[in-house]
C-alpha cells in the first residue's frame, strides 16, 4: 500500500464524492483504513451516483448535501484531517448557458466551504481539483504555471477563482491548501449518459456501441490525458506533502502528461480498443463551441514532479483498455 498506509486511522471528507474523481478517491481511501465521508448534491445533469462507491459503500459515510451548506458542512469537518474538495461544476457549455448556476457551485460554494474550514478545522489538509481550462488559449508548450491566465469560458473564470480562494485561505489565513490543474481525465466511474462531461466520455460510450464518432474542426487538437488513478495518487501525495509542510501554503500545481495526442488519435486509438468499428469523421465546429474553443493543450508537471515526486504511470492506450474493461464489467454505465 505504500504511501496510501499513511491515511489509516485518518478521517477524510470528500466533496463530490459520488462524482467519477470523488469516487475514485473515497474508493481509494476506504482501502486504506481511513474514516471516509462523502457529500454530494447529486445534481441531476452532473455525474454523481451512489453506484460508483458500491463496492466500498459500507466504509464509507455518505450525506447528500450541499458544500455551501453550514450546518451540515460543520458537522461533516468534525475532527477531519484532509479535505479532498472535488465537487463542482466541470462543463464548460453548461456554463455559458447557465453563468449563474456555474458561479453559485464553483465559486459561492467554494468561498462558503473555505470559510467553514476556516472556522471549524483549520488544521485540516485541504487538496482543490482545479482545471487547464484557466489557462485558456495556450501561449506556448508545454503550459506552465507561470503562463497566462485568460480563461475562454465562464467556467474557466469560475474555477480560477475558486482555486484563488483557496490561495488566499493558504497565504493569508494559514490552511494547508493546495490546488491541482488537471487536464482530460478518463477512466472507470466516469458518467455515460450524462452530457457536458468532456469528449472522453462521448468517445468511450460511442465506441463501445459502435457508433460514429464526431470529431470537430480538423482534428488535429492536442490533449494529454490523464487516467484517473495517476489524479488520485497525485491528490495523495499533494495531500500527504502539504501535511508535512513541504509545500507552501496555496500551492498551485500542473498534472499532465509525456503522451501529447491529437483528437483524431485519441478517437481511432479507442475506436481500435473497443473492437465495434466506429467511424470517425471531422465535422464543422458549432458556433457555440468553436467561440470557447482553447485549440490544443500540453502541461509541464515540471513542478508537481519536484514537490510531489510524482509522474504519469498509465500510457493512454493502457489507460483506455483498463476504461473499457470497467464498462464492459459495468454494463449499467452504458
Amino acid at each position: 500500500m505504500g504511501a496510501l498506509s499513511r491515511f489509516a486511522g485518518s478521517t477524510c471528507l470528500v466533496t463530490g464524492g459520488l462524482g467519477f474523481i470523488g469516487s475514485n478517491v473515497a474508493s481509494s481511501l476506504a482501502t486504506t483504513g481511513a474514516r471516509v465521508r462523502v457529500i454530494d448534491a447529486l445534481i441531476s445533469h452532473h455525474g454523481g451516483d451512489a453506484r460508483n462507491i458500491e463496492p466500498t459503500i459500507k466504509e464509507i459515510s455518505v450525506t447528500h448535501g450541499n458544500i455551501a451548506d453550514e450546518v451540515t458542512v460543520r458537522e461533516l469537518l468534525r475532527d477531519v484531517d484532509f479535505v479532498f474538495n472535488i465537487a463542482g461544476q466541470v462543463s464548460h457549455h453548461e456554463s455559458m448557458i447557465d453563468p449563474s448556476g456555474d458561479t453559485e457551485i464553483n465559486v459561492t460554494a467554494q468561498l462558503k466551504l473555505l470559510e467553514n474550514i476556516r472556522r471549524y478545522q483549520p488544521s485540516a489538509v485541504v487538496v482543490h481539483t482545479s482545471t487547464r481550462q484557466v489557462y485558456g488559449t495556450p501561449q506556448y508548450f508545454p503550459v506552465d504555471e507561470k503562463h497566462p491566465t485568460v480563461p475562454r469560458d465562464i467556467n474557466g473564470v469560475n474555477k480560477l477563482a475558486g482555486e484563488n480562494y483557496h490561495r488566499l485561505y493558504g497565504t493569508v489565513h494559514g490552511l494547508k491548501t493546495v490546488a491541482l490543474r488537471l487536464s482530460n481525465v478518463f477512466g472507470p466511474r466516469q458518467s455515460l449518459q450524462k452530457m457536458g462531461l468532456g469528449f472522453l466520455p462521448v468517445f468511450v460510450a460511442r465506441s463501445m456501441k459502435g457508433l460514429p464518432i464526431e470529431v470537430f474542426g480538423d482534428g488535429q487538437q492536442l490533449r494529454d490525458c490523464l487516467y484517473v488513478s495517476d489524479v488520485v495518487s497525485a491528490l495523495f501525495s499533494a495531500a500527504l506533502q502539504a501535511d508535512a509542510g513541504s509545500i507552501a501554503p496555496g500551492e498551485v500545481i500542473n498534472l499532465g502528461h509525456t503522451e501529447v495526442l491529437s483528437l483524431l488519435q485519441i478517437a481511432k486509438i479507442m475506436v481500435e480498443r473497443a473492437g465495434q468499428n466506429s467511424a470517425v469523421s471531422c465535422v464543422p465546429w458549432p458556433e457555440d463551441l468553436a467561440r470557447i474553443d482553447i485549440g490544443g493543450f500540453s502541461g509541464d508537471y515540471t513542478k508537481a514532479h519536484q514537490l510531489l515526486k510524482w509522474i504519469p504511470q498509465v500510457s493512454f492506450s493502457d489507460g483506455v483498455d483498463q476504461t473499457l474493461d470497467f464498462y464492459r464489467r459495468h454494463s449499467w454505465y452504458l
